[in-house]
C-alpha cells in the first residue's frame, strides 16, 4: 500500500489539531469596536486597543466569565487534547510503518479496532469545537445584542473553519490507517 493516504490523514489531522490550538489559545473571539477603540475576548482574556494601537490584556475576571464561556473553554480544551494525542499515535504509527520499525511491540496494538475508535473519537473532536464556538456565538449574541458594534474575531471563525478538518481527518484515519495495518502488521 501506498503511503499517501496515510500521510495525507496525517498531514490534515495536524493541520486540525493547529487550528484547534490557534483558535483556543488567542485572543479574538469577539471584538468590540468604540470610538476608535477596540476591546476584544478570547477564552481566557480580554483585551482594550486604545486609538494609538497601544493594547493592555489581562485575565477574564470571574466576575464576567459566565457559564458558556466555561462550557466553550471545556469543549475547546478537549477537543484540542484529545485530538492531539491521536494525532501523535498517527506520525509515530506512520513513521514506525516507513522506517520498517511496525514488527517493534508497541505497534502490535496499533490494530484495526483501534485505528477505527480513535479516527471516531478525531471526528467527534470537530463536533466538539461545533458545539462549543456555536454555544458562544450563540450566547454572546445574546449578551451583545442591545446596540453593542461588535464582530466575531479571527479566533471563532477558525475553530469553525477546523470542524471540517477535524471530521475529514477522523475519517481518513477510519479508511487508511487500518489498510496500511494489512500491510505492515500481519507478519507479526
Amino acid at each position: 500500500m501506498s503511503l499517501v493516504g496515510p500521510i495525507s490523514s496525517v498531514v490534515v489531522a495536524g493541520i486540525a489539531v493547529l487550528f484547534y490550538i490557534v483558535s483556543t489559545a488567542t485572543n479574538y473571539w469577539v471584538v468590540i469596536s468604540a470610538r476608535g477603540a477596540k476591546t476584544y475576548y478570547g477564552l481566557w482574556e480580554s483585551c482594550c486597543e486604545n486609538v494609538y494601537g497601544v493594547s493592555v490584556c489581562a485575565t477574564l475576571p470571574d466576575s464576567i466569565l459566565k457559564g458558556y464561556m466555561e462550557a466553550a473553554r471545556g469543549l475547546m480544551l478537549t477537543a484540542l487534547i484529545v485530538a492531539g494525542i491521536i494525532w501523535i499515535l498517527a506520525f509515530v504509527a506512520l513513521i514506525g510503518k516507513g522506517t520498517g520499525r511496525a514488527q517493534h511491540s508497541i505497534f502490535k496494538y496499533f490494530t484495526k479496532r483501534f485505528w477505527t475508535i480513535n479516527g471516531m473519537i478525531f471526528c467527534v473532536t470537530g463536533l466538539l469545537v461545533l458545539i462549543g464556538t456555536s454555544v458562544y456565538a450563540g450566547e454572546t449574541n445574546k449578551d451583545l445584542s442591545g446596540g453593542v458594534d461588535y464582530s466575531f474575531g479571527y479566533s471563532i471563525i477558525l475553530g469553525w473553519i477546523s470542524i471540517p478538518f477535524g471530521v475529514v481527518a477522523g475519517a481518513m484515519l477510519i479508511y487508511f490507517f487500518p489498510a496500511m495495518r494489512d500491510d505492515a502488521y500481519d507478519n507479526m
